[in-house]
């Protein structure tokens, strides 16, 4: 009798003991699929495509030439943007932005001869984007729908004088952008947003604040 006995404790002990080998090997292998990319399940990706317009403000020092008279200067203006962006399985996100926004313009006389001044500039840059995902609250509240963007690239400045005939010049900048967003959802593949942005093209101390209202479009996705 003792000896069925130890038998079977035996055979528990061994029973116990392959079930937490089995248990332990099952949690090793999900931890590997965890930090392991090359096992887990990616995705999905979204091609993301945002197009917008508003109103500019020119933020900066301008110089205007002493010798103009009856001055008209014009700080605003209507600018319109155009971004094409890689929504990842991670929260960082990759693209490129350009468009279109005027910087200043402004009118005058010299010696009785109209001159008109008018500035503008086309950017292209590189920017990154990260929604505020990681804040508490559920889809529909305002933190989650929060995102901030930043950019670096080149600013192609265009300068148009029109006295006694017209000259058009035009210079490249380095430069940088920074804006912060909200976006609401309208359908499936479509969002409106609203976005503050701050576009300054360096070499040239050219600087505008934007506010644009944006159609996001949700292109593709895999």
């Amino acid at each position: 009798m003792n000896v069925r006995l130890q038998t079977m404790c035996w055979m528990l002990l061994l029973l116990l003991a392959g079930q937490s080998v089995q248990a332990q090997s099952f949690r090793l292998r999900r931890q590997r699929a965890e930090f392991n990319p090359d096992s887990a399940t990616r995705g999905p990706y979204t091609i993301v495509v945002t197009a917008g317009g508003g109103m500019s403000y020119y933020s900066t020092h301008l110089k205007v030439p002493e010798t103009l008279q009856d001055t008209h200067l014009s700080r605003f203006g209507s600018p319109a943007s155009l971004r094409v962006m890689w929504y990842p399985d991670h929260r960082l996100r990759i693209g490129l932005e350009t468009g279109w926004t005027t910087m200043y313009s402004y009118r005058g006389n010299v010696s009785n001869e109209p001159v008109h001044v008018y500035v503008s500039a086309v950017p292209v840059l590189l920017v990154f984007s990260m929604p505020l995902a990681w804040l508490r609250g559920t889809d529909r509240s305002l933190t989650r729908r929060l995102a901030v963007t930043a950019g670096t690239g080149y600013y192609l400045n265009y300068s148009r004088l029109d006295y006694a005939g017209t000259v058009t010049t035009t210079n490249n900048s380095l430069g940088w952008m920074a804006a912060a967003s909200y976006t609401y959802p309208v359908g499936r593949k479509f969002r409106v947003a609203g976005e503050l942005k701050w576009y300054d093209a360096v070499a040239v101390e050219n600087a505008v604040f934007t506010a644009e209202i944006q159609l996001v479009w949700r292109a593709f996705s895999w």
